[in-house]
């Protein structure tokens, strides 16, 4: 019986030494699992906070962008039929400078549509930009003027729905993590 004794504290020792070693791999395995966990949330988190920026930003560009549209046009048909009969510089002047207010906001919305992650909210904005585009540089009778201001007006806000729900769904994903 003294030699099992012997063996069995040598067996004793191994199986420690082998318990020792497991629980060290399991522990780095562990430990590995969590440092990736972390980088994806960390990834996941920089993406959400970029994105959600560049959202807000495209918003706010969207709206101004709208409104300068808005402010031309009006402009515009205002010039082609002055009350007086005929456009004075004071005019051309404003009208200019509505001009080169819309084509610099229009020039920032399009660069940042690219950043909007969605594809069905890039799209949307696109609609709109496209819309506005096209409306600016393109005269429009007296008949058409309302109509284009409302067709502009839909399109942009389904726009800013579609960018106020993509912002919502960040958000609710953020509260769920």
């Amino acid at each position: 019986m003294e030699g099992w004794n012997f063996w069995w504290g040598i067996a004793a020792f191994f199986l420690g030494g082998l318990a020792t070693q497991l629980n060290g791999w399991l522990a780095y395995r562990r430990q590995r699992k969590d440092r990736a966990d972390d980088a994806v949330a960390a990834l996941r988190q920089r993406r959400e906070e970029f994105e959600l920026q560049h959202l807000v930003e495209v918003n706010q560009l969207l709206r101004d962008c709208m409104a300068r549209c808005a402010r031309l046009l009006l402009l515009e048909w205002r010039n082609a039929t002055p009350p007086s009969g005929q456009v004075t510089n004071e005019a051309r002047e404003e009208l200019r400078s509505a001009e080169q207010a819309y084509v610099a906001t229009i020039g920032e919305l399009s660069s940042q549509i690219g950043f909007v992650f969605n594809d069905q909210v890039r799209q949307k904005i696109k609609e709109a930009a496209e819309y506005m585009n096209r409306r600016s540089s393109s005269p429009v009778d007296d008949a058409d003027r309302g109509r284009t201001i409302i067709e502009m007006h839909h399109l942009v806000n389904d726009a800013h729905e579609a960018l106020t729900d993509r912002v919502r769904g960040l958000y609710a994903g953020r509260a769920r993590s």
